[in-house]
């Protein structure tokens, strides 16, 4: 069968999707299933990931599989590209030919300053192999999935009576698992007798090889976030415990009352010292599959993952059975490519915030970076507008957004998308939408708790209202209230609310005492 050569992209490429890569610098080697290069004379092959933390490197290694009945060597061009969480994608190496034999491996590449994706959570890794004799044909690719698996714990140390501790002495603070058998991890600080400086150490007990991503930060009285320090450990098992460093060292001096005229206990609330200790532990390998098989060019691909049209589909006539076959044939469903519903504006907007293209402006929120273009920003903010005007800096860091809303709100100011909106992120996105002045998402996320009026949630819903002027969302609230004042009143949402609020309850007793006379 002929083939037109100018719908056929030539080579089998394998992508590789590694989640939880941060967790990876434990294992001594992570392999890929084995996958089959039906186009390269049924040749087995898998790549592997040799991380070394101490080298600062990933080794990365090509190596075929078979036992050589299809061909005893084969000559292989081959091109290696990464991307991370940011969508960026880096080649490492390209156009490199190589000799196999059955059962040889080839190092493709040394990744170093690897403790750049120390930090990442996903790693896809691209390999294109081709013939280097001839025309490698069909195009295939070919989809896996490897997940590495963490034990997340997090907890608040509180170190009391700090601003009295004696030098030399010495708090502990073991951070708990539910997990049978996990890793005993104890965190201790002592005061240094000369520098008076708060010194911290992790204890490690363990009867396996670990990896431990740790941070550690000072919680304020106001709940804020000061001074979040991190670091990274690997624990093998040629001890039964092992002591290290944490990085995070505290004066007492510094956190003393005397020192903050203006907030004096902002740092250590009723004198104690409050940290929050967020640690993630190495579980293994969960699984490692072929996820996808695709035989398709690109331009079918492009057909497939098309979005479908929001539109009724147009259904196959349910009377198949017609006698004249030239009307069958005229009633039958014909699918042109070319006659495909475009995408509109706004999906091109979504698609282009989605793959990272030609970005000069990256957000931060949480460890996590947010690839995005000043000008969209600009237009749709005049908040971030005025920010990018003073501060030429390539990174803008968000201390008071989390990741996920960050991402969410983005992707609003480019496409005017909510999806899946629920409570709880829909007042993170009012937070965002008032802060920079983006009135459309306020608009939204106030239409939204609207609709999701609860005799649980209304309360916290008016003093939303109340908090950024939303006159629509108040009048609402105060009806729902009105209405359901003999279940609201007696309730126990009512008696927190009413004793963190007393001036908005009080209004709202007045509006029902005027109202009942």
């Amino acid at each position: 069968m002929s083939s037109n050569s100018s719908d056929v992209d030539s080579g089998f490429q394998f992508i590789w999707d590694i989640e939880n890569i941060d967790m990876c610098f434990y294992e001594k080697r992570i392999t890929s299933p084995i996958f089959v290069a039906n186009n390269l004379n049924q040749t087995e092959w898998c790549i592997s990931l040799q991380p070394s933390m101490k080298e600062n490197t990933f080794m990365l290694i090509l190596t075929r599989m078979d036992s050589g009945n299809s061909s005893e060597s084969i000559s292989i061009n081959f091109s290696v590209s990464v991307a991370t969480s940011d969508g960026i994608k880096k080649v490492l190496k390209e156009g490199r030919k190589a000799e196999f034999q059955t059962g040889s491996s080839i190092i493709c590449y040394w990744i170093f300053r690897s403790r750049e994706i120390l930090y990442e959570e996903d790693f896809t890794l691209y390999c294109r192999m081709q013939h280097s004799e001839k025309e490698t044909l069909p195009d295939i690719r070919c989809w896996a999935r490897t997940v590495l698996g963490e034990e997340q714990r997090c907890g608040i140390w509180k170190v009391k009576s700090f601003r009295y501790l004696s030098p030399g002495c010495k708090k502990k603070f073991i951070l708990c698992s539910t997990v049978k058998q996990s890793p005993h991890i104890e965190i201790s600080g002592i005061l240094s007798k000369t520098s008076r400086f708060f010194h911290m150490e992790l204890q490690v007990a363990h009867d396996k090889p670990i990896f431990i991503f740790g941070k550690i930060s000072l919680l304020t009285a106001n709940g804020e976030l000061k001074w979040p320090t991190i670091e990274s450990f690997y624990f093998d098992n040629s001890a039964s415990s092992k002591t290290y460093k944490f990085p995070l060292i505290l004066k007492q001096e510094i956190l003393a009352p005397e020192f903050l005229y203006s907030r004096p206990n902002l740092l250590l609330p009723q004198g104690a010292l409050t940290l929050l200790c967020e640690f993630n532990i190495s579980t293994g390998v969960q699984y490692s599959e072929i996820i996808e098989s695709n035989y398709l060019t690109s331009k079918y691909r492009e057909l497939m993952h098309l979005e479908i049209s929001k539109n009724k589909p147009e259904e196959l006539p349910r009377d198949t059975e017609m006698k004249d076959t030239n009307n069958s044939k005229k009633a039958s469903v014909n699918f042109d490519v070319n006659n495909s519903t475009p995408q509109t504006l706004k999906d091109d907007l979504k698609n282009f915030y989605k793959h990272k293209k030609h970005c000069d402006i990256t957000l931060q929120a949480e460890n996590k970076s947010f690839p995005a273009h000043r000008s969209i920003l600009c237009s749709r903010s005049s908040v971030l507008s005025s920010i990018f005007e003073l501060d030429m800096k390539e990174t803008l860091e968000i201390f008071d957004i989390d990741a996920e809303t960050l991402d969410r709100f983005l992707l609003f100011l480019y496409s005017e998308t909510l999806e899946n909106l629920e409570w709880n992120m829909a007042i993170k996105l009012l937070y965002a939408a008032n802060k920079y002045q983006v009135a459309s998402l306020k608009k939204e996320c106030s239409s939204f708790l609207m609709s999701n009026l609860s005799l649980s949630n209304v309360c916290e819903a008016l003093l939303l209202a109340d908090l950024y002027q939303e006159d629509q969302l108040r009048t609402k609230c105060q009806d729902s209230i009105l209405e359901n004042a003999a279940e609201i009143f007696p309730s126990k949402e009512w008696e927190i609310f009413t004793i963190d609020n007393p001036l908005l309850s009080a209004k709202m007793l007045q509006k029902y005492f005027s109202m009942n006379k």
